[in-house]
């Protein structure tokens, strides 16, 4: 028996307003995908292999959240595509397995067939929302559904799926730089007949070769994309290792090596398609392994989390998903997505490269200008990262705009009395700025968080021209010296830092007078009603 068989139905032409693909005629007969290469893996002894699988292994490989669900799982199929199943089994095996088990996904047959699914399909709540619909004893999350499958579905009746509700499907298709997906063309050809959209997806394999390597070979072998208003962007599956023999979890590398991993497989997919490849991935492994970084965040989301009403958690940098994988057990072949946004989002998802992610940010805010030259002239992305946010209005005529790098948050401001500068938001200098009002209490930076021996320190200074140097030590955290007032005029005669020594308290009110104490054993006082200044050995 040959390796594929392909049957198709008669299609009809769109048939409503709000689906761009409502053109399945199910009484004319079924759009069905068949695999045989790998059948005897899937159905007789299904798991992982302890290495990354080659083309020609048998062995289908990892699957979108590998990690996450059993081989039973893994191997799910529908209903519907479960008698596809069988029949392939009966033709190609002879009807057995060794293990005996009618059921090759082993699954229970007595789930729902589609055509129930089907006509239990019931109203569909607002796109995105967190109400959910009942489904045939099963549910799924408001919004535009969808799946996702690999070789592990040697068999998928794609009328039925699409019946049932599928208006969308991601199909595996290479792993690393050495597996194709034998069943890729089948699934990826099949779910295209009965009106889906489609699109490939790559199971990366980080410590392997560098991200550009591992897409040049998934646009090489089908993962990529055009602008035909069918085909959805390229995902990248970057998850929790399932390989021993490739390291831990985040494949034996830091944080900011796999976010340059995932940079190079970006930059690379987006030469050679013109976009950006969407990201599958979890809350907690992106948390784990990427630092929780918010530099991705103009690429579309497709999040992983079962079992819950709605997610409860993102990855930083996106406030809400695009697809979401809510299950590894049905309704659908594979495992079950759905994505949280307008039909209208959904076609652009598919045929726009300048989609905006629904949660995330449109790729490319600019930086321009004063804030340009500075985020340019002190490292640009390689210190601070990618602009997450346009440039805002601050207080007092000026304005400011954050980046990001591997999860930490810089906000570069600007002011006409002051220039352009960086400020760290989460150092102790950041914090302490944030803290008391930003650039309504200090002022605006007038130079980069400078080490020195000893700290560190930065200055700012108000619109009127009333300068504040916050220093910052690791015995004593940051405090502010008020170089405009009594206190740190005096301290700065004394030779500052070098003289008196760093500050380990703010000014702080005692009785008519204001104090300040500072490392070397000093402190000032100010008497508010005579105005003397003291220094005190303390």
């Amino acid at each position: 028996m040959t390796a594929t068989a392909l049957v198709l139905t008669t299609l009809l032409p769109a048939a409503a307003s709000n689906d761009p693909h409502q053109n399945l005629n199910p009484g004319k007969g079924d759009v069905v995908s068949v695999e045989t290469k790998e059948l005897k893996t899937v159905v007789d002894d299904p798991r992982l292999p302890a290495a990354p699988p080659k083309t020609g292994d048998r062995n289908p490989g990892a699957t979108m959240g590998q990690k996450m669900k059993s081989m039973e799982d893994t191997t799910k199929v529908s209903a519907a595509s479960e008698k596809e199943l069988e029949k392939v089994e009966a033709a190609v095996l002879g009807g057995s397995t060794s293990s005996g088990n009618p059921a090759p996904s082993g699954k229970s047959s007595s789930a729902p067939s589609a055509s129930a699914q089907a006509a239990d399909q019931g109203g569909v709540g607002p796109a995105g929302s967190m109400s959910l619909v009942v489904r045939a004893g099963s549910w799924r999350p408001a919004g535009i559904a969808g799946m996702d499958v690999s070789g592990w579905q040697p068999a998928i009746n794609w009328s039925a799926e699409y019946a049932a509700g599928a208006r969308f499907a991601y199909v595996k298709t290479t792993e690393g730089i050495g597996y194709r997906s034998e069943a890729f063309n089948d699934q990826y050809t099949g779910s295209y007949a009965v009106g889906m959209n489609r699109g490939g997806y790559h199971f990366a394999l980080p410590s392997q070769t560098d991200g550009a390597s591992q897409a040049d070979f998934f646009v090489n072998n089908g993962g990529g994309w055009s602008a035909d208003g069918r085909t959805l962007p390229g995902l990248l599956d970057i998850e929790y290792n399932p390989y021993p023999s490739l390291g831990d979890t985040c494949y034996n590398m830091s944080a900011p090596q796999m976010n340059s991993w995932i940079k190079s497989f970006s930059d690379r997919y987006k030469q050679r398609t013109g976009r950006l490849p969407a990201i599958y991935t979890t809350a907690d492994w992106w948390y784990t392994c990427t630092g929780n970084t918010a530099q991705f965040n103009n690429h579309p989301l497709h999040l992983a989390s079962y079992g819950v009403d709605y997610p409860a958690y993102m990855p930083n940098g996106w406030s809400r998903h695009d697809l979401w994988q809510f299950s590894d057990n049905g309704p659908f072949s594979g495992d079950s997505n759905v994505y949280g946004g307008s039909w209208a989002q959904f076609q652009s998802l598919a045929s726009s490269a300048s989609y905006a992610p629904l949660g995330g940010r449109p790729s490319g805010y600019s930086v321009r200008g004063g804030i340009a030259a500075v985020y340019n002239a002190t490292g640009g992305a390689g210190v601070w990262g990618q602009p997450v946010s346009a440039e805002k209005d601050a207080a007092y005529g000026g304005r400011y705009q954050q980046f990001s790098r591997n999860g930490v948050i810089t906000t570069a401001y600007w002011h006409p009395n002051t220039g352009a500068h960086m400020l760290r938001n989460t150092s102790g200098i950041g914090g302490k700025f944030v803290a008391t009002g930003r650039e309504r209490g200090y002022g605006f930076p007038v130079n980069e968080e400078r080490s020195i021996p000893g700290g560190a320190y930065q200055v700012f200074r108000t619109p009127s021209g009333q300068s504040t140097k916050v220093m910052w030590t690791s015995r004593s955290g940051s405090h502010a010296v008020k170089e405009y007032g009594a206190i740190g005029k005096r301290w700065s005669r004394s030779g500052m830092e070098r003289g008196m020594g760093f500050p380990t308290t703010d000014e702080y009110r005692y009785g008519d007078e204001v104090r300040q104490n500072f490392s070397n054993g000093y402190m000032i006082t100010f008497h508010t009603r005579t105005g003397h200044v003291r220094v005190l050995n303390i």
